[in-house]
């Protein structure tokens, strides 16, 4: 499953969440994620780069 970061806009913390995608775009719509230091609901996703590794070499 996904990890999504968040950043809260109070207190400034940076914290993960666990979901799949539709499970993120309903806690992104209905904003419903807390931030995990202050418990507030004023956070905003993050823009994150993923790398994927395969078990193959690539020829």
């Amino acid at each position: 499953m996904p990890t999504y970061e968040f950043k809260c806009n109070d207190y400034g913390a940076e914290f993960e969440v666990v979901a799949s995608l539709s499970e993120f775009e309903r806690l992104k719509r209905e904003r419903t994620v807390q931030c995990t230091a202050c418990g507030r609901s004023n956070v905003e996703p993050e823009i994150v780069a993923f790398q994927v590794q395969t078990t193959r070499k690539s020829a």
